[in-house]
């Protein structure tokens, strides 16, 4: 009984941890760099790349290593397929980075018209193409999991979390969807759409695993703390 005890507050603090980053990674990008790009992935070819690599290789890490619910009976996926699905997608996106054009940011403009990439950086439209679906599959993931997976508690105490899940899953679809449709339709509405949909998906993922890791006595005290004891 205490080995579950402690293999479940184990599971808690790695979806803490995967919360975390997630609210961290936009934050720390713009307060590193100091300016907007494009997109997220942009950041790969600037100073603040440590983190953006660093961070999204974590995310793979624990995602892949991360053991949740086994499937039941009536469902497409379970825990484990979705978060493995994701974490190698999100480790293809740091293997594979987005193309180096259009980033709205003159230094990199100048690296990329001069070819001098850092790492396994490039401007091939192949690569990515396989980037682009690799992050899309990555958040489509993320969005499951926050949409389907995490709202399976039919406890009294669970419900406004639950309601938080869906919420945050349907940000993270949204997301990705409306992104889909300017990739498709070859429109924006400012050069940054991009970056700004991605750090909504992000955040509303990071923010959904951040709840998901907090244990049900934390979310006790937490009440008792606000409305005092009933």
């Amino acid at each position: 009984m205490a080995e579950n005890k402690d293999m479940q507050y184990s599971y808690l603090r790695i979806r803490k941890a995967i919360g975390f980053l997630g609210l961290f990674l936009p934050l720390m990008l713009f307060i590193v760099e100091g300016e907007f790009l494009a997109s997220l992935s942009h950041y790969y070819y600037t100073p603040s790349s440590i983190f953006f690599t660093s961070i999204l290789s974590s995310f793979g890490l624990l995602l892949i290593t991360y053991k949740g619910y086994e499937k039941a009976e009536g469902e497409w996926f379970s825990d484990n397929l979705v978060t493995f699905v994701g974490g190698l997608a999100v480790l293809i996106v740091v293997a594979l980075p987005t193309c180096c054009s259009n980033s709205n940011n003159e230094v990199v403009e100048a690296m990329c018209q001069a070819e001098s990439f850092p790492l396994f950086g490039h401007n091939t439209t192949l690569i990515n193409t396989i980037h682009l679906f690799s992050a899309g599959l990555f958040l489509f993931c993320m969005g499951w999991m926050s949409f389907v997976q995490f709202p399976k508690s039919k406890k009294e105490s669970r419900k406004t979390v639950n309601k938080i899940y869906k919420v945050s899953g349907i940000l993270i679809w949204m997301s990705i969807a409306f992104l889909g449709l300017e990739f498709l339709l070859g429109f924006e509405i400012s050069p940054y759409d991009v970056l700004i949909l991605e750090c909504v998906a992000v955040v509303a993922f990071g923010f959904s695993w951040l709840i998901k890791g907090v244990s049900l006595e934390e979310i006790q005290q937490m009440t008792r703390s606000i409305f005092g004891e009933s």
